[in-house]
């Protein structure tokens, strides 16, 4: 039987400790001596020590206390630090290349800062706002381009004002209105310029397709999206799929009809069954915004309508028209008063499109003369009566100008184009209501040259539209053979060549001006010298061929002669506009 075991002490020789067994030692006759070998070392042979107590400190509430009290120190000491450096300038920043999936990724709006630090702890200078790589804007010159944006551009466009100036604000409430006005105010380079388009059309997708958010503040960033793109977006077909999106918004707002009814026919499927219910909820009454934003969507619609000869998709209905009184009575902002008579010429030009619009409708018919004529009387005496209407301070206004002027000429075509070969056609008519055209196209030149080049570059889609259209259409009349047309006289009084040389050299001293949006750039040059380069172009166009003397001429000339200049797909797709009549 083993001797007693001497349990006291229970630290293990180093052996045992390695070996992770159990160390027991055995008992002596003396107990102030220790034993010199345990067990399992006696038993195997084996060199025994005994390993001495280390006295180790246990680590308790107190002390880690003190530990995080340090690393709150700490911090607190780099933030400290940190806040005190100065913040590198958007120059400094380093450059990199983005590829599309870098586009797609969400973008922290502002990069300055860290996401620790209390806003109220930077002074404007030192935040910016981070749009897509390669283009951010300090809140500082933010300011100063939403004051620009409401004296100079808003005139132009008088559809989205604002309520404040205040960067941080509409940072706050409205961004992705802040961000499309300040890519329209301060476009960056080319490459950054794109990406944001890009990134624009998915972010607007993702938000009402994919997360289904309807706000006003989308239908605004399409409206300045729309507003201030160049001809050749609308040429190519690039604006369709996101009007046809505002559109849409304005119905799921409501923006279509009045908040609320009382009249019972009236009501939709869906209140009366929620009236059934008694679970009818009061609708809010709309705002002055949301009124701008209807009719802007409107405005768009129909410009694309009756120039370019695109589906309109909105009609003017009864609540559109008491947005517009109630806009009236209440002129908020200065230009609330041109936005109104904007949208009622907007309105005659729809009716004139409806009247002439469809090549199959009688009134286009070239033996409904006496028809046409009548219809033509009556419009052209709704066009002088809303001019006689304008205001003072509105009569020389160059948009409400080259609208009329612009509603002349699409009025005045059809008739330019009757059986020219008859001889009981009403010459004299025709003739007459060809000299129209003609002065209204030279009315609507006269328009545009009235605006100083200081604000070309603040010009929207419409007034370069516009212009164009009076090019063309001036141009179709000054070649069309017609007993009724004494060519060679209009040739001489009407000097082409002399205004397309005016334009060409005003757009180009307007692309030297120094203002930012002088920097976007169209086919590899500045979009100002593009349109003069097509006005240049226009001008060898009609010198080649004014000598010829063909009843197909037009159509030679796109068909051959239009592709030798580059960039004139958008204008031979203008000539063809001309409700399916040829000259």
């Amino acid at each position: 039987m083993s001797s007693p075991l001497h349990v006291d002490n229970p630290r293990a020789c180093s052996n045992c400790s390695r070996a992770k067994a159990k160390c027991v030692w055995p008992a002596t006759d003396d107990e102030d001596v220790e034993p010199e070998t345990c067990q399992r070392c006696f038993k195997n042979s084996l060199a025994c020590s005994r390993s001495h107590s280390v006295s180790q400190r246990k680590r308790g509430k107190v002390t880690q206390s003190k530990v995080i009290e340090q690393k709150l120190d700490n911090i607190m000491a780099l933030l400290s630090r940190e806040r005190n450096l100065p913040i590198e300038s958007p120059s400094s920043l380093p450059s990199n290349g983005f590829t599309p999936s870098a586009i797609q990724a969400p973008h922290q709006d502002i990069t300055s800062a860290p996401s620790l630090h209390s806003p109220a702890s930077y002074s404007q200078q030192d935040a910016f706002i981070n749009i897509v790589p390669g283009f951010h804007v300090s809140f500082v010159e933010a300011g100063q381009v939403l004051q620009e944006y409401m004296t100079e551009i808003l005139p132009q466009f008088p559809f989205v004002p604002l309520s404040s100036v205040d960067a941080h604000d509409l940072h706050k409430r409205k961004p992705l209105l802040l961000k499309i006005i300040l890519w329209m105010c301060r476009p960056p380079a080319p490459e950054a310029y794109a990406a944001f388009e890009n990134w624009f059309r998915q972010h607007v997708a993702y938000q009402t397709v994919v997360l289904m958010n309807k706000s006003l503040e989308i239908v605004q960033a399409l409206l300045v999206f729309f507003a201030w793109n160049d001809i050749f977006f609308y040429a190519n077909s690039k604006d369709t799929s996101l009007l046809q999106l505002a559109i849409g918004l304005l119905a799921d707002l409501g923006l279509h009809k009045r908040p609320s009814t009382t009249h019972p026919a009236l009501g939709l499927i869906v209140d009366d069954a929620a009236d059934l219910r008694n679970d009818l909820q009061p609708q809010p009454g709309h705002s002055s915004d949301d009124r701008r934003a209807a009719l802007g969507v409107y405005y768009i619609a129909s410009v694309r309508c009756s120039i370019l000869g695109k589906l309109s998709g909105l009609e003017y209905t009864p609540r559109l028209d008491e947005c517009t009184r109630q806009l009236l009575q209440d002129q908020e902002y200065p230009t609330d008063l041109l936005l109104v008579n904007l949208v009622r010429i907007r309105q005659i030009a729809i009716k004139v499109n409806d009247a002439f619009g469809n090549t199959c409708d009688p009134l286009t018919d070239k033996n409904s003369t006496s028809v046409r004529a009548i219809v033509v009387a009556s419009m052209r005496n709704e066009l002088d009566a809303f001019t006689n209407s304008l205001p003072e301070n509105l009569q020389s206004n160059h948009l409400l100008r080259s609208h009329c002027a612009a509603v002349r000429i699409r009025l005045l075509e059809p008739v330019n184009h009757g059986n020219r070969h008859d001889p009981l056609e009403p010459t004299h008519l025709r003739c007459r209501a060809m000299w129209d055209c003609l002065e209204s196209t030279q009315a609507l030149i006269d328009a545009f040259l009235l605006i100083p080049i200081e604000s070309y570059p603040s010009l929207t889609f419409v007034s370069i539209l516009h212009l164009a259209l009076a090019i063309i259409k001036a141009f179709r009349l000054l070649c069309v053979e017609d007993q009724a047309w004494d060519l060679q006289t209009a040739q001489t009084m009407y000097n082409l060549p002399d205004i397309l040389q005016r334009l060409s050299k005003l757009f180009e001293e307007a692309s030297r001006i120094g203002r930012p949006r002088c920097g976007i750039m169209a086919n590899g040059r500045p979009l100002l010298c593009e349109y003069a380069a097509s006005y240049k172009g226009i001008e060898q166009w009609y010198m080649s061929k004014v000598g010829v003397a063909h009843s197909d001429l037009m159509d030679s000339v796109v068909a051959h002669d239009g592709d030798q200049y580059k960039g004139f797909d958008f204008w031979n797709q203008l000539s063809d506009l001309t409700y399916g009549l040829g000259p």
